[in-house]
């Protein structure tokens, strides 16, 4: 076989990529958008084209050998390069049409952002907007997404954009299960919580996770459950204001909670800012946001009769990285 019918191509290093970020061939699937058994055919192609093994087949995971990590780097530079060439195509963009990726929270997909988007495609409708929900960490660098509404501490410093407002979280509940717990103190209240929450609340709240698990009726990856349940009377729940202080069904039962005091942040990749339909979206978000500042920062209400003492916080402040 001739160099030539041996050579990679981008499709190759893109799958070697996958497989070396994620460890397994069901995550590079996901990550592909293909299923585990073509991925599985398509690296063995690879290597028997190439006559290289790239992994290591163990019974937890693929482990790149020697090559494969010469590889995976060789993608890496490549996957840098070719979206580098995106941005900047896509930021010499002047017209304002085309299709744009927005991520931003699960609730604030739900509620916020679709009246935003339909009166922004109102004035604009030739551009289309892709919108996906989520909280995790998101890499402007590599196109997950043109635009990301986020609550965070510290924006990446690659990222440009706008902070909105400040950001804050307090405990909320319904009526009825306050009513029938009358005088019970907050550390023996039972709670409804959004997965991984209890680990910002360690020490904080609870002084080891085996004591929040105890306390916990309900975790959900999805918030608006753990809100719903919280509004059926499960127990309490800890919310962004402007969730908890808009739902009717609820009480605020605490002041904000500083330690979980963030920020509001609308941001791109620094190389798109100057692209039409970028620029127009990231401008009408700020408008629209504008109105309900106070929301966010939990400014438009205050506990009233249910309001719970917080427990003292731990000497270090326990403030969640």
């Amino acid at each position: 076989m001739s160099f030539e019918d041996r050579a990679m191509e981008w499709n190759d290093l893109s799958l070697i990529l996958a497989i070396g970020r994620h460890g397994s061939l069901s995550g590079a699937a996901r990550a592909v958008g293909q299923t585990h058994s073509t991925v599985f055919r398509r690296i063995n192609a690879i290597e028997k084209k190439t006559g290289v093994r790239f992994f290591d087949r163990f019974r937890h995971g693929y482990v790149m050998t020697d090559a494969g990590q010469t590889a995976l780097e060789y993608a890496e530079r490549v996957e840098t390069e070719f979206h580098a060439l995106g941005r900047e195509v896509l930021g010499r963009d002047e017209t304002l049409r085309g299709r744009i990726r927005v991520t931003c929270p699960e609730a604030f997909a739900e509620e916020d952002a679709p009246p935003i988007i339909a009166r922004f495609c109102e004035r604009h409708p030739e551009i289309r907007i892709d919108l996906s929900p989520g909280h995790g960490a998101l890499d402007l660098n590599r196109r997950e997404a043109e635009i990301a509404i986020r609550v965070t501490r510290a924006p990446p410093p690659s990222a440009y954009g706008r902070k909105i407002c400040d950001f804050r979280f307090a405990f909320f509940a319904a009526p009825a299960y306050m009513a029938r717990h009358p005088g019970r103190a907050f550390s023996e209240q039972t709670f409804c919580l959004i997965d991984g929450t209890s680990d910002w609340l360690v020490p904080m709240l609870w002084k080891t996770k085996d004591a929040a698990e105890q306390s916990t009726a309900l975790q959900c990856r999805s918030s608006r459950a753990v809100q719903n349940a919280a509004a059926e009377g499960l127990g309490a729940t800890l919310l962004p204001c402007y969730v908890g202080d808009a739902d009717d069904r609820l009480v605020r039962i605490s002041d904000t909670f500083a330690p979980l005091d963030m920020e509001f942040w609308v941001l791109t990749h620094p190389d798109l800012r100057r692209t039409a339909r970028v620029r127009a979206f990231m401008t009408h978000v700020y408008e629209e946001l504008a109105y309900k500042i106070d929301l966010y920062a939990g400014l438009t209400r205050k506990p009233g009769r249910w309001l719970l003492e917080l427990p003292p916080l731990p000497a270090s402040g326990g403030r969640p990285s």
